[in-house]
């Protein structure tokens, strides 16, 4: 695999698409085609720079949609063969993400892996939302969290598999990132990677 970058963009070259990549493009589809705003943040953004490790959830955020929007959502994902863990009363999800909560959206007949749905809620989601990278894999786009974002918020989480989550992308992308944002979302998760080589 190899990688490219340029600006905002991430270029993958010769990936073989796991069934989790596959899994999380095609749900991803239904978003844009309710031109739903996006990103990918959590665990996935390491797994799809080749760490190896398994997840259970994919955490994304969305921009905020109104309830008739979000109907659409909930009709489009069940004529996708998706279906919410949480519950099947779209009123009540709805109600479950305006209070800040995540929905859970896995394929028929399985519960792992699954969507981990949110509405944006703080400035570090805000920013993300507004800041995404754009990763083109094999000529098929996504959109993650800017890469300082993750290594900070994986430190401020602070156990083992996130502190070796940020370790992993720091290693990667130590020549890419903006060391001051870095630092700065550092600062504002009151975090310090010194003891791991970040930084």
């Amino acid at each position: 695999m190899n990688l490219e970058f340029e600006g905002n963009e991430i270029r993958m070259k010769n990936k073989i698409l796991t069934r989790l990549d596959k899994f999380i493009f095609n749900f991803i589809r239904i978003l844009e085609a309710l031109d739903i705003d996006y990103v990918i943040v959590g665990g996935y953004v390491s797994i799809l720079f080749g760490r190896s490790r398994g997840t259970e959830d994919i955490d994304i955020l969305v921009s905020f949609i109104t309830n008739d929007k979000f109907k659409n959502l909930y009709e489009k994902i069940m004529e996708e063969n998706y279906y919410f863990l949480n519950s099947d009363n779209p009123a009540t999800l709805y109600e479950m993400l305006n209070e800040g909560l995540a929905v859970r959206i896995a394929e028929i007949d399985t519960v792992i892996p699954n969507i981990e749905l949110k509405f944006v809620k703080n400035e570090f989601d805000k920013f993300s939302l507004r800041n995404r990278l754009r990763v083109v894999i094999n000529g098929e786009v996504m959109y993650i969290s800017p890469i300082e974002v993750q290594i900070a918020y994986k430190l401020y989480l602070g156990n083992d598999k996130d502190i070796e989550d940020a370790v992993y992308l720091w290693e990667i992308f130590r020549d890419y990132i903006d060391r001051e944002k870095l630092s700065e979302f550092m600062k504002k998760m009151n975090v310090d990677g010194e003891a791991y080589g970040i930084g």
